[in-house]
């Protein structure tokens, strides 16, 4: 354990909040699917436990019967756990502050294992010097990057909100004026914008990131974007694979802006 990284966010109140539920319409329970006898959420558990105290960490998820078994993953590591509202997450994070008293948070999706741990200090750091309301980047895949948000933004956004269910795509909500946004560029371990995201919607996302994780469940960040670009060039070596991105339309009140991402 490094002290310092605890030390970090113990002192600024920082947690980081795995937002993550089993109702998966594309890929049933996809958070316990298994590679070499752990599920995704304990892989991601396990690398983000590596670099900072598993108290730090929470899994906040909705409340429903399906979660006994995050529940249980939680207690295995020792890491604190929350069930709240299901779709908007909003009202989620809201109560589960409430509990723990955060006044910034990591989001870190249940679907994205390889969310990466040093980047997760560096952004931490510059969101609480450069007293930001979200930060983020886009240097590294998608499934990768993480994301810091202040609590107090959030209570903000949701009052701005008109679909509270609208919420799972939170990110979407503090790109606008109304908000001090920031993203970092980490260039030392600067990705091709065009690698393959490797979020973990379908089953053959899964099957690319078991292949991937297969003999070391800790690659480092630098070897995961090696390994990604060497794939791509072996297996589409005449066209570019864009990252797969969505687009949501997030709407507020009092404003005509609309945010396509």
């Amino acid at each position: 354990m490094n002290y310092s990284k605890k030390n970090f966010l113990n002192k600024k109140k920082i947690k980081l909040l795995i937002i993550v539920r089993l109702s998966s319409k594309r890929l049933k329970k996809k958070a316990l699917l298994k590679i070499n006898n752990l599920t995704l959420i304990e892989i991601l558990i396990l690398r983000l436990s590596k670099f900072f105290d598993p108290k730090n960490i929470i899994i906040c998820t909705a409340r429903n019967q399906n979660n006994e078994a995050l529940k249980r993953i939680s207690n295995s590591y020792k890491v604190n756990f929350f069930a709240g509202a299901e779709k908007n997450i909003f009202k989620r994070i809201i109560d589960c502050q409430r509990k723990f008293k955060f006044k910034h948070f990591v989001r870190i999706t249940g679907d994205n294992p390889l969310t990466d741990p040093k980047s997760t200090i560096v952004l931490c750091h510059k969101h609480i010097k450069n007293k930001n309301d979200f930060t983020f980047t886009k240097s590294l895949a998608a499934g990768m990057r993480p994301e810091v948000i202040s609590f107090q933004a959030l209570k903000k956004a949701q009052n701005l909100a008109v679909d509270k269910n609208s919420s799972e795509y939170l990110t979407y909500f503090f790109v606008r004026a109304s908000f001090k946004f920031e993203e970092i560029s980490l260039r030392k371990y600067f990705a091709n914008e065009n690698l393959r995201s490797i979020t973990i919607d379908t089953l053959d996302d899964f099957k690319r990131l078991k292949n991937l994780l297969k003999r070391n469940i800790f690659l480092s960040q630098k070897i995961i974007i090696q390994k990604l670009k060497k794939n791509m060039k072996k297996k589409f070596p005449r066209k570019i694979i864009p990252i797969i991105t969505k687009k949501y339309d997030v709407r507020f009140k009092n404003s005509d802006q609309t945010i396509l991402l």
